[in-house]
């Protein structure tokens, strides 16, 4: 999925003012905020290089601020318009899933800490823990799912499945105990939005478009791509040099949790909403005790932490102050809402490009930094006054026990995705012990002992927790988790495993070439045979591995595995009996005595590396068609 934009129109655009902004006469009530919020847009946009953006702010029911700036398709060059550009707002979408639960919740439709299994009709859960996972879990992404970004759309309408179809065949196993940490799951809120279906007898589009958006007079948002919009849809974008090559329409089979698109004026309707507890215009879309239960109901990881997940939400944090909302992030489209129920203020930020680098993630955090700096500097002051830096203590276990090596939770550990960990998709960090203290050497940072299992740092309190087993094993961020490798674990040992094998086997190739060059009339032994040809094998599947993970982008993984590299697994089917008959060969050879000891310790040298070549294939679930 690489499509290219021609040189006509690239230079074409290079000589435009791309970041003009477009008023959309919004009669502000705050111009100072709305001068700010232009000015720094046209700047920013073009700083970070950003095709175009989208903005809403509000207080109550009062707009505030609401623009447009640069482009929402770069070859047609048609500017951004808040109130007709349609953008994905990807993850902002589990808002809204997050909202019908509310309201199934209120009618007595659902309870939020019972077993799911009671409102599934159409499957069951398994369950490996003998613990259950209830609605609550599945809100605050705890309910112990894997991590699996493969498969999760497809390029066009006709290749749509049910949603439960979609769940049946790609929903990821259980593989921790539910409640106990909390990793992102796309698959989680998409069964909510099964459960949804399933309990109000909608499809989960119906039932969003008759009790949220139609009521919210959202009129131009929608789940699905709208023919009679289509005109108003914003393309989005990936910047390679200084191009922008746009990435072409998906459809999100597990859509409830990332598949809505919206205008920042119905964000404004939407936000107003949650303002004003769940009222907009004198129509009640959710209770005010159903409000109060989606902001104020953290789950955390660990008693003191400063902030974790909601209902449908997570707490945010931005120069010292607590706010509410959620991310998105999709194929270009990077978005924000955020929410100030103390302050009754919003905003809805979405941008149509991203590059490799992070350049809009870093653009929408900095307006937020500047937006809380500039609307709330009192209550900054007032936070930094009352920060205390607690007394060192003591923790329950000795400062070496939590010493290693750690990764983020957010990576496959079932299926093939787990390759992602190799180049760094799923962060690593170590932690080491200096003196009476903890640190982090890639975030340069220093963990002072507090108690139980918890330590102060500049950012807060962080935390550790234990496995099954009693050993320290899980270390928590505020809304973030991360577990501890075993030794071989580590991308580093990876890397130097597989890469000492494959130097191992390409030598023996070699020498073997150049032997049989010289000595073409000489027989070569069975194992010998055998031997050459696993690592044949071996080197060429690691060829078109490589190949196929170098030569195809990363969301084309969205649409499922590359044939290529389904037929490169057919590879390791050959491999593994022909290194058990290559095993069973050299007992012969040692038993009878058939080779010198010299030609005996080579022969055994390569079968070893081949076999433990296969712990590999293992280890990242390349052994059958894990996808």
């Amino acid at each position: 999925m690489k499509p290219k934009i021609t040189i006509f129109i690239f230079l074409s655009f290079i000589f435009l003012p791309r970041n003009i902004m477009y008023s959309q006469n919004t009669d502000s009530l705050n111009p100072d905020l709305s001068a700010w919020i232009d000015s720094s847009f046209t700047k920013d946009l073009d700083t970070y290089s950003i095709a175009g953006a989208t903005i809403i702010v509000m207080q109550g029911d009062s707009v505030l601020h609401m623009n447009g700036y640069g482009m929402a398709n770069v070859e047609s060059n048609t500017p951004v318009n808040a109130n007709t550009s349609i953008f994905g707002i990807a993850s902002i979408s589990k808002t809204f899933v997050g909202t019908a639960v509310m309201q199934l919740y209120e009618k007595g439709k659902l309870e939020l800490d019972r077993d799911v299994n009671n409102y599934l009709t159409s499957f069951q859960l398994e369950y490996k823990f003998n613990d259950s996972i209830t609605i609550r879990n599945l809100l605050t992404h705890t309910a112990g799912f894997d991590y699996n970004i493969i498969g999760m759309s497809v390029p066009s309408k006709s290749d749509i499945i049910p949603l439960t179809q979609y769940l049946q065949t790609q929903l990821p196993p259980q593989i921790r105990p539910s409640g106990k940490v909390i990793t992102y799951s796309n698959q989680g809120y998409a069964l909510l939005g099964l459960i949804v279906e399933e309990v109000s007898g909608l499809t989960f589009y119906d039932y969003v478009r008759q009790n949220i958006l139609n009521p919210l007079e959202m009129n131009s948002s929608s789940y699905k791509r709208e023919t009679k919009f289509e005109e108003n849809y914003a393309t989005s974008y990936e910047l390679k040099g200084e191009q922008f090559t746009p990435f072409k329409p998906d459809f999100i089979l597990g859509y409830p949790a990332g598949g809505l698109g919206a205008t920042a004026s119905d964000m404004g309707n939407y936000i107003s909403m949650f303002l004003n507890n769940g009222s907009f215009k004198g129509r009640q879309i959710l209770d005010p005790t159903s409000v109060d239960k989606m902001f104020y109901s953290p789950v955390k990881q660990y008693e003191m932490a400063e902030y974790g997940w909601l209902l449908g939400f997570y707490e945010f944090q931005s120069q010292k102050i607590k706010y509410y909302g959620h991310d998105g992030s999709w194929q270009g489209f990077q978005s924000r809402l955020a929410l100030f129920p103390d302050k009754n203020i919003g905003f809805f930020i979405d941008v149509n490009s991203e590059s490799t680098i992070g350049n809009s993630r870093k653009f929408i955090q900095n307006f937020t930094d500047s937006f809380v700096e500039r609307m709330m500097p009192q209550s900054i002051i007032e936070k930094q006054k009352a920060e205390v830096t607690p007394k060192q203590g003591s923790v329950d276990e000795p400062l070496g026990k939590f010493k290693g090596r750690y990764r983020s939770t957010d990576y496959s550990h079932k299926t093939l995705g787990k390759l992602a960990t190799l180049i760094g998709l799923a962060n690593e960090i170590t932690i080491a012990s200096q003196d009476s203290i903890l640190k982090i050497p890639e975030w340069n940072l220093e963990l002072q002992p507090v108690s139980d299992l918890t330590f102060h740092t500049k950012y807060g309190h962080f935390a550790f927790d234990r496995d099954a087993k009693g050993d320290v094993f899980y270390f928590f961020t505020q809304i973030y988790s991360y577990e501890k490798l075993k030794w071989y674990e580590s991308v580093t040992f990876q890397m130097y495993w597989m890469g000492s094998i494959i130097h191992i086997l390409l030598i023996y190739i070699i020498a073997s070439a150049v032997r049989k060059l010289f000595n073409r009339n000489k027989k070569s032994h069975l194992i010998k045979k055998l031997n050459v040809s696993l690592s044949l094998l071996i080197v060429l599947f690691m060829a078109l591995l490589a190949y196929t993970l170098t030569k195809t982008e990363l969301n084309e993984f969205f649409f499922g595995v590359p044939l290529l590299l389904k037929m490169t697994l057919v590879i390791p089917f050959i491999i593994i009996p022909l290194e058990c008959v290559t095993i069973y060969s050299l007992i012969k050879v040692i038993r009878y005595k058939e080779l010198r000891t010299l030609n005996l310790v080579y022969q055994s040298l390569i079968t070893i590396a081949v076999v433990l070549f296969i712990p590999w294939l293992q280890y990242y679930n390349l052994i059958g068609f894990n996808y």
